[in-house]
């Protein structure tokens, strides 16, 4: 067999491969064969006809057809070998481009190549946010205004109140063809004076319209929205609000002691403290390690080479649109809907939007592939069996627990999760590996192991 090999771009591979027309009639005999054992014939028995009743019955084109297959499935493996290849998938037949001699050209998506270049010398200070007590009273405010009565007043409303309203707004200079109504009659209701930094609704200082009002009172100002306002439809344009009041509400906070938090259901209130301190340094931790990661990752990204097929981005567009649809669905919107709703194109969006988050997720999970192989990380056993004895118990208490039994045995579901369960040790040590790295951990200890074997050395040559 003779074959041309020729580098594309997007990571693909062009061979052309040439077989002996002798055996590509071979071929044509042995799916004439095939056919007549698929077929009945009248007067033969199955894989009998001769094949000139097989071409007069079902032409010669079928037949070629067929012979194209079978020889495929025999040529290409030992095409695929001897051009030296190592492919992410299967192949194309991108073209028959002769039958005599058999000449066909393949399409072949190479498997992804990854270069992390000096990612040794990519640094970036790691710094975990401090808890403070304010970040800690906030938390344990909100878990007592949670559990705080309401009880309707007639004064006017003051900090602490919650203050439930309907909203009117319009734009007082619409575009041409743009609707000036901008709410209606829209239902909000707020604590007043409470997380006025992440006030966001209908824009941030709103809450300040709304001290010292009364219940049935109706309120009208104006408010013009910055030039990088996160309402993009509204940003430097003028709106007049008008607001009725429909009630104002007095909250009667239980008091901080250890009843109350035998109420959240915690034995004390140090323990409550404690509790709402572990859970912010978790989310703290989380939140910034996000950041952290992403940064560092990108910056590696960026110096390094990473190669892959088209096939390779198609089908991680295909996944992150499929977690976007799953997760407007819990909104209970489709994602056409969805699309109407935000004025958009689904091309457009997959485009603009789906793309490049696959884009960098791909090249994130490539890079950290490469990573754990560079640095020989490896999935230790007793952490395996205690992540894989956490996801087990999880599991068991999903609501989709006897689905899952009933669509897989045992064995295949205790596989399914020691994989994902070793997949995201395997992915945590990386990182960790990385973060050591780039904040000089691993430096640190080089040198301070380095100082200890110069010292046991010098002990050494004292001693003779």
């Amino acid at each position: 067999m003779k074959f041309e090999k020729k580098d594309l771009e997007n990571h693909l591979v062009e061979l052309i491969a040439e077989t002996d027309q002798n055996q590509f009639n071979q071929y044509k005999s042995i799916a004439a064969r095939k056919i007549s054992e698929e077929s009945k014939i009248p007067g033969f028995r199955p894989g009998k006809a001769p094949y000139d009743v097989i071409k007069r019955i079902y032409g010669e084109e079928l037949i070629e057809e067929r012979a194209v297959e079978e020889l495929i499935n025999v040529i290409y493996p030992k095409l695929i070998k001897e051009a030296k290849i190592n492919p992410y998938g299967p192949g194309k037949l991108d073209e028959i481009i002769s039958k005599n001699p058999p000449k066909y050209k393949f399409i072949v998506p190479l498997e992804p190549v990854v270069d992390l270049k000096d990612y040794k010398n990519v640094k970036q200070a790691y710094k975990l946010p401090k808890i403070h007590k304010k970040d800690i009273d906030l938390l344990i405010s909100d878990l007592q205004t949670n559990y705080a009565t309401a009880e309707d007043v007639t004064r006017e409303s003051r900090d602490g109140d919650l203050v439930a309203i309907k909203i009117n707004a319009l734009l007082t200079n619409p575009d041409k063809d743009e609707k000036a109504d901008v709410l209606n009659d829209t239902p909000h209701q707020l604590i007043l004076g409470e997380h006025k930094e992440d006030e966001q609704f209908p824009y941030k200082g709103f809450m300040s319209q709304l001290s010292g009002l009364k219940t049935s009172d109706i309120k009208e100002f104006d408010h013009e929205y910055s030039k990088i306002s996160p309402y993009e439809n509204l940003q430097g344009k003028n709106v007049r609000f008008s607001i009725e009041v429909q009630s104002i509400k007095e909250l009667i906070k239980p008091e901080l002691n250890d009843e109350f938090a035998k109420i959240v259901g915690v034995e004390s209130f140090e323990n409550l403290q404690q509790s709402v301190r572990d859970q912010l340094e978790t989310n703290k931790r989380n939140e910034y390690e996000n950041e952290y990661f992403d940064k560092l990752l990108d910056k590696i990204t960026k110096k390094a080479t990473i190669k892959y097929p088209p096939e390779m981005l198609e089908a991680e567009v295909a996944d992150v649109l499929n977690n976007f649809e799953k997760n407007i669905a819990q909104q209970n919107l489709d994602f056409d809907t969805y699309l109407k709703i935000n004025n958009r194109e689904k091309d457009e969006f997959i485009s603009k939007d789906i793309k490049p988050a696959a884009k960098k997720r791909l090249e994130q999970a490539l890079l950290l592939e490469e990573l754990s192989r560079l640095e020989n990380i490896e999935v230790d056993q007793k952490e395996l069996q205690s992540e894989y004895s956490k996801s087990f118990i999880q599991m068991q208490s999903s609501p989709d627990y006897k689905k899952l039994q009933k669509k897989l045995t045992t064995k295949k579901m205790s596989d399914a999760l020691a994989m994902q369960a070793a997949s995201r040790i395997l992915h945590h040590n990386t990182l960790d590996r990385l973060k050591q790295i780039a904040n000089g951990e691993i430096e640190e200890s080089d040198e301070i192991n380095k100082e200890k074997e110069i010292d046991s050395e010098k002990n050494l040559s004292n001693d003779l």
